[in-house]
């Protein structure tokens, strides 16, 4: 980075900046302003412990086939 801070030319040429955006931040972040929102709303009461933890089954069952999925692809 010191080299693009110098004006160096043959420097700012081996820089690239990268346009790659996760999907998977994205999701998150709007999960977590989600979860605010309704913290701060006062959400409603949450359900008993045994619907939870019935809930994180069905969820992690859920990320596992679609990781199965995308492993399924072919590459080109």
């Amino acid at each position: 980075m010191s080299e693009q801070m110098n004006g160096d030319p043959a420097a700012t040429e081996d820089y690239a900046e990268s346009t790659y955006r996760a999907p998977g931040l994205g999701i998150v972040g709007i999960a977590a302003l989600a979860v605010a929102g309704w913290g701060l709303a006062g959400g409603p009461a949450l359900p008993e412990a045994a619907d939870l933890g019935w809930a994180a089954v069905g969820i992690g069952l859920l990320i596992g086939l679609i990781l199965i999925i995308s492993g399924t692809r072919t590459r080109r």
